[in-house]
C-alpha cells in the first residue's frame, strides 16, 4: 500500500510539470503574488475613473424642494398613529394579544410624539 502511494504521488508531481521542489514552488507563488497585485491595481483604478464621473454627478444634484412640508409634522404622525389604533387595529383579523401589544406599542409611540411636540413648542416660545 506505501509503494502504491509513493507511484501516485511521482505520477502527480510528474503531472504537474516543472513544480517538483520547494523552490519551484517558492517562486511560483511568488509569481502568483505579483500577478495578484497587478490585478487589484488595475482594479482599482478602474474603479476610480468609474467613480469620479459619478461623484461629479452627485455634488450637482439639488435637494427636492417640498410643496407641503407640513406631511412631516409631528401632530400629522399623531393623527395617523391614531388612525391605525383606533380604527385599523380593531378591524383586523389577528389575535387579541398581538393586536393589544400593537396597540401598547402605536399608543407609545404617539405619547412619545405628544412629548416631543411639547419639547419644541417650549424651545420656540423661550
Amino acid at each position: 500500500m506505501a509503494l502504491d502511494i509513493r507511484r501516485q504521488e511521482e505520477r502527480i508531481r510528474g503531472q504537474a510539470g516543472s513544480i517538483t521542489g520547494r523552490a519551484d514552488a517558492a517562486k511560483v507563488e511568488e509569481a502568483q503574488s505579483k500577478a495578484f497585485d497587478a490585478l487589484l491595481a488595475r482594479s482599482e483604478r478602474v474603479v476610480k475613473q468609474a467613480r469620479d464621473p459619478f461623484v461629479g454627478t452627485i455634488g450637482r444634484l439639488r435637494k427636492p424642494k417640498l410643496a407641503n412640508p407640513g406631511i412631516f409634522d409631528l401632530s400629522r404622525s399623531q393623527e395617523i398613529l391614531a388612525y391605525l389604533v383606533n380604527d385599523l387595529l380593531p378591524d383586523l383579523d389577528i389575535d387579541e394579544e398581538i393586536a393589544a401589544i400593537t396597540a401598547s406599542m402605536l399608543n407609545e409611540e404617539i405619547e412619545i410624539r405628544r412629548e416631543l411636540q411639547d419639547r419644541l413648542s417650549q424651545a420656540q416660545s423661550q
